[in-house]
């Protein structure tokens, strides 16, 4: 059992590594990409880029999603903070346990919605990069099965170490 636990907290830590990546890069790409247009917009004579609403509508998912795997990790996903503090010792853990396992549902359930509807929308193309506009559709059953495992994760932390590490983050996951 301490085994598998310990690969399910590596594997969170892998994609909360990932998560991390995914916010940085596709932030840094938005603000790049969207001072560009700016610019352009007065400094070119045709205006900004004809690509100029296509490029955030297929990154914006993306970098969303990397902050709600992050928010799942911390254990910070649920708006259900003010019933914890009503309850004390098993009762507290088990309702977390029971949330997070009713959470960490929805977000498969979403997941593969997502992923159907995003085979469906693979048909149509944006007009001028002709992309798929399955892009944020993919983004998001993508990232609903990360958060869906790292929620899991997060579960396991409490059920093995106790209410006290169920926002335990280590000194090198600062948010951000």
């Amino acid at each position: 059992m301490k085994s598998l636990s310990n690969l399910i907290e590596l594997t969170a830590r892998a994609i909360v590594w990932f998560a991390r990546q995914v916010v940085i890069f596709s932030g840094i790409a938005l603000i790049v990409f969207m001072t560009a247009n700016v610019a352009a917009r007065y400094l070119l004579t045709g205006g900004g880029f004809s690509f100029a609403q296509e490029l955030p509508v297929l990154i914006f998912p993306w970098f969303i999603l990397g902050g709600i795997v992050l928010a799942a990790h911390s254990g910070g996903h649920m708006a259900v903070e003010w019933i914890y503090g009503k309850l004390h010792g098993k009762a507290r853990s088990t309702a977390f346990v029971v949330a997070n396992v009713v959470s960490a549902g929805a977000f498969l359930v979403l997941g593969y919605q997502a992923y159907i509807v995003g085979e469906i929308a693979g048909i149509e193309h944006s007009p001028v990069l002709q992309l798929p506009n399955s892009v944020g559709y993919f983004a998001l059953a993508v990232g609903s099965v990360l958060v869906a495992i790292v929620t899991l994760a997060v579960v396991l932390r409490v059920l093995r170490l106790g209410w006290d590490y169920r926002t335990n983050t280590e000194s090198g996951e600062i948010a951000l």
